[in-house]
C-alpha cells in the first residue's frame, strides 16, 4: 500500500478525484491501493501526522506531492523529483538531511512561509525549492524504514507577497497535474509489474509488493550464493498455487515466506511488533516502537472528542503495559 501525502485538501482534489478516494476522516482518504493524508503545513505537523499514520498499515512507500516556491527561473506548473531535502529554520538549513532521487531539483522545507524577496534572497544559494513540508514526511518515513519520494509542482516564485493568492486561484489546476503525474509514475511500476505476473502466474502484485518481491528476491540471491532463477525454484509456489487462496493472499504468503529467509529475526521482530500494536488498538490505543529495535522507549497516542472520551482513554492507558515490549527488547522472545 502507498501513503501519499499532502499539504492542503486543494491541492490533493485532483489525486482524491482520479483514484477515486473515499474520505474516512477530514485528513485522511483511501481506496485499496493507497491512502491520501493531509498533512497541513509546517515540517513539525508533518512529521507528526505522518509518524502516527505509519503504523496502522503496511505501507511499502511514502510519496510526498504538493506545490513549492521557485528559488530558481523554474517555469510555474513543472513538476520536478526531489532530489534532496533540506530543514530550514531561520533561513539557516539544518544538519539532517534525506537524498530522494539520484537526478531532480534540491527542495528546502521551511518553518515559515518565504513571502519576502530578501529573505527568499537569502536561500537561493541553498537549494532549487522551497516547500513547507516534505522534510517532516522524509523524517518520519526514513525514521520508520520505509522508501520515500517526493514530487514538487512549482506554484509561485519565491518571496512573492502575493503566493497565497496565486496559489489558491490555481489550486484544483496544480492538482490535476499532479494527479496525472501520479498516474504515470504508477503506470512506469505497473510495467515492471507485467514481468513477474508471466514468471509468477496464480499470484497477484500491487505496485507495493511487487517492488517488495523484487527486493527480498535480490537480497536472497546474495544471501545464499545462488541466482534469482534458482531462488524462485526454490520457494513454494506451486504449494501456494495447489491451495485455494485468492491471488493476492498466495503473494502475501510467499512474501512472508521470503522475509523469514532474509532475515528470520527480523520477520519475528516484525510479527511481535504487530502483536504488540494489535493489543494496544484494541484499547483505542497507539503504540510507535522504533523500527531499527534501538531505542527502548516507545511513544502512545490517543485521539478524543469529548471529555468522557478523553476520560476512557486515560483509564484504556492505565490498564495497559509495556511488559511485553520490554521482553521484546531484552531479547526474551522465542524464535523457534
Amino acid at each position: 500500500m502507498h501513503l501519499i501525502t499532502m499539504a492542503h485538501l486543494g491541492e490533493a482534489q485532483g489525486v482524491i478525484e482520479k483514484f477515486h478516494l473515499q474520505k474516512v476522516r477530514p485528513d485522511l482518504f483511501k481506496n485499496e491501493e493507497m491512502i491520501l493524508l493531509l498533512t497541513g503545513e509546517g515540517p513539525m505537523e508533518a512529521v507528526t501526522k505522518t509518524a502516527l499514520i505509519l503504523p496502522l498499515y503496511p505501507f511499502q512507500e511514502v510519496i510526498n506531492l504538493g506545490v513549492a516556491g521557485s528559488l530558481k527561473n523554474h517555469a510555474i506548473g513543472e513538476i520536478h523529483p526531489v532530489r534532496s531535502l533540506y530543514l530550514v529554520q531561520n533561513l539557516k538549513p539544518g544538519f539532517k538531511s534525506f537524498q530522494v532521487f539520484s537526478e531532480g531539483l534540491d527542495c528546502l522545507t521551511s518553518f515559515e512561509r518565504i513571502l519576502d524577496f530578501e529573505k527568499a534572497d537569502k536561500l537561493r544559494g541553498l537549494g532549487h525549492l522551497v516547500d513547507r513540508e516534505a522534510w517532516g514526511v522524509a523524517m518520519a518515513a526514513k525514521t520508520a524504514g520505509i522508501p520515500f519520494k517526493a514530487f514538487k509542482i512549482i506554484s509561485d516564485v519565491a518571496g512573492t507577497v502575493d503566493a497565497c493568492e496565486i496559489i489558491k486561484e490555481k489550486a484544483y489546476e496544480f492538482s490535476e497535474k499532479l494527479s496525472d503525474h501520479l498516474e504515470k509514475y504508477f503506470a512506469s511500476i505497473n510495467q515492471k509489474i507485467q514481468t513477474t505476473k508471466k514468471i509468477l502466474p496464480g499470484f497477484h502484485f500491487t505496485f507495493s509488493t511487487e517492488h517488495q518481491y523484487k527486493s527480498l528476491l535480490q537480497k536472497l540471491s546474495i544471501k545464499e550464493q545462488r541466482s534469482e532463477e534458482e531462488i524462485l525454484q526454490s520457494l513454494h509456489t506451486e504449494t501456494l498455487r495447489e491451495q485455494k487462496l485468492s491471488p493476492k493472499e498466495r503473494s502475501r504468503r510467499l512474501l512472508e515466506e521470503m522475509e523469514n529467509r532474509v532475515d528470520p529475526l527480523k520477520a519475528k521482530l516484525f510479527q511481535q511488533k504487530l502483536t504488540l500494536q494489535e493489543s494496544f488498538k484494541e484499547k483505542g490505543l497507539t503504540i510507535i516502537t522504533d523500527p531499527q529495535w534501538e531505542n527502548p522507549k516507545a511513544i502512545i497516542s490517543f485521539e478524543a472528542a469529548t471529555d468522557l472520551e478523553l476520560q476512557e482513554k486515560i483509564e484504556a492507558l492505565k490498564a495497559v503495559s509495556l511488559e511485553s515490549f520490554a521482553k521484546i527488547m531484552n531479547g526474551d522472545f522465542s524464535v523457534e
